[in-house]
């Protein structure tokens, strides 16, 4: 494709994004994924029934799907040119001594519950026999301990992609030169 015809397929996807049926799509997408999000995060704590919730996460599916009759391909192209960019804007700039703190303090974190979860099944190894298939471990019953291993792996993977995502691309670079080997200076 030539710069000419890039420019007007980019003139045609910013005109579409003033259009009606663009922002009913992208407010159904956004509706669609909450109720989603909602159904599956939120409601069960609330104490509604898995029918009600399954019939939400299938509206908000629904909700969803039908946002394509609306977005169309040009929609879709302009929402993937927006996070994208907004994506890659974040990522690729210089990053900031605090920045940089925080994302090694979540990098941390995954260590830590990583080093948590080892402690915890050595423990609990150890502490099981016949018996006691289930023993207490930290003061937990077994249904609290699976609770526990969960949560700090939710967090420990969660952490350590939010990390990567915080530190930035440079950070990928200065990891790399960890694993490739260069001759010492004499």
């Amino acid at each position: 494709m030539n710069t000419t015809e890039n420019k007007t397929t980019e003139q045609a996807t910013k005109d579409f994004t003033k259009t009606w049926r663009y922002k009913l799509g992208l407010y159904m997408i956004i509706i669609g994924n909450l109720i989603i999000v909602l159904s599956a995060l939120v409601f069960p704590f609330l104490g509604m029934g898995a029918a009600i919730i399954g019939g939400l996460v299938l509206a908000g599916e629904g909700l969803s799907l039908l946002s394509i009759v609306f977005l169309g391909k040009e929609g879709f192209k302009a929402i993937k040119n927006k996070l994208v960019g907004a994506v890659k804007a974040s990522y690729t700039k210089p990053v900031s001594r605090s920045r940089h703190r925080f994302g090694i303090f979540l990098l941390l974190a995954n260590v830590l519950t990583t080093y948590i979860m080892i402690v915890y099944a050595w423990i609990a190894f150890g502490a099981t026999t016949p018996e006691t298939p289930f023993p207490q471990i930290f003061g937990l019953d077994f249904a609290q301990q699976e609770s526990m291993v969960f949560w700090l792996f939710l967090i420990g993977e969660v952490s350590f992609l939010i990390a990567i995502y915080i530190l930035g691309a440079d950070w990928w670079g200065k990891f790399r030169q960890i694993f490739i080997w260069s001759k010492p200076e004499e």
